[in-house]
């Protein structure tokens, strides 16, 4: 296989700041030059955000045919059940937009996957592990292949949360799932008083990754593998619908066995017409002068008594 890398390693153990940290690793060019800065093991969280998830549940047979021995040709049997969760690193803000890219390498890291699987006991313990490897390009069948950069994270759960969780991205029933993790073995950062860095190196097991140490110095720096913490959010949200524009909102909600009464709804009167004002007006004055006629009728019949 022909792994893409561009630059070597060397393992420096007189650090510029030797009173922040006693060892570092540098990338070097072709003539043995240090390239970019010191790099120390970083110890602070990270944060990815699922882009998909899917639930696999797989069955392998495996027989041996050809054998006189009777018990050889009972198959072997296989299962498997593992959420596959499709990562991004989290960029929605600046604390979190975060790099990565494998030593030796300038190339942004855009694989990254979380395996989550149940393991066989229920008095096992829950970890996390990780593992990655270096873009490379090899033949098969007489055909060049190239693979990516990737990085693979291993969570091992107990069974019950397992089928939890499977019960929920088999349903759909997940919004978003974020997924933290600090302190991971092979993961390397400039030193900062900060706890957030814009950029990762990732040192993967295996040799193509070789770094040069000095002289009598025998150290193995820290690879893909052991991660000390890690974190697994699912979320589901759910929005609730809002009341209407054009409701009153200074009107009391009913309770329970209420009847509403509409509205009194208010009549418009048409006015009268002319002609009809005058007649009443006229109505109005004969009625004035018939009361006056009655009461000096009234007044005089009195005074003749």
């Amino acid at each position: 296989m022909d792994y893409h890398l561009e630059r070597g390693l060397r393992l420096h153990t007189r650090p510029k700041h030797k009173n922040l940290y006693s060892w570092a690793i540098n990338e070097i060019d072709d003539k043995g030059n240090r390239v970019g800065e010191d790099q120390i093991p970083w110890p602070w969280s990270l944060y990815f955000i699922a882009t998909s998830a899917a639930f696999a549940d797989s069955i392998d047979l495996k027989t041996r045919h050809g054998s006189q021995d009777a018990t050889l040709s009972i198959p072997e049997v296989t299962e498997r059940q593992v959420i596959s969760v499709q990562l991004r690193p989290r960029d929605d803000h600046w604390m979190y937009r975060t790099k990565y890219s494998m030593f030796g390498t300038d190339r942004v890291i855009k694989s990254f996957e979380l395996a989550i699987e149940p393991f066989a006991n229920q008095s096992d313990q829950e970890n996390c592990t990780s593992w990655g490897s270096v873009s490379y390009t090899s033949e098969v069948d007489f055909r060049s292949s190239t693979s990516d950069d990737c990085v693979v994270f291993y969570l091992s759960v107990k069974p019950d949360t397992f089928a939890r969780y499977a019960a929920k991205v088999a349903a759909g029933a997940v919004d978003e799932i974020t997924f933290r993790i600090g302190s991971v073995a092979g993961f390397y950062a400039e030193w900062s008083p900060s706890i957030s860095t814009n950029s990762v190196k990732v040192l993967t097991r295996g040799d193509e990754q070789r770094v040069q140490l000095p002289q009598g110095v025998e150290f193995e720096p820290p690879r893909l593998g052991e991660v000390g913490a890690a974190a697994l959010y699912i979320n589901r949200r759910l929005e609730f619908a809002k009341r209407e524009a054009d409701t009153d909102d200074d009107q009391e909600p009913a309770l329970p066995g209420t009847v509403l009464l509409a509205p009194e709804t208010k009549v418009a009167v048409a006015a009268p017409d002319p002609q009809t004002l005058r007649a009443l007006k006229s109505l109005k004055r004969a009625a004035w002068f018939i009361a006056s006629v009655l009461t000096l009728i009234f007044l005089a019949l009195v005074l003749k008594v």
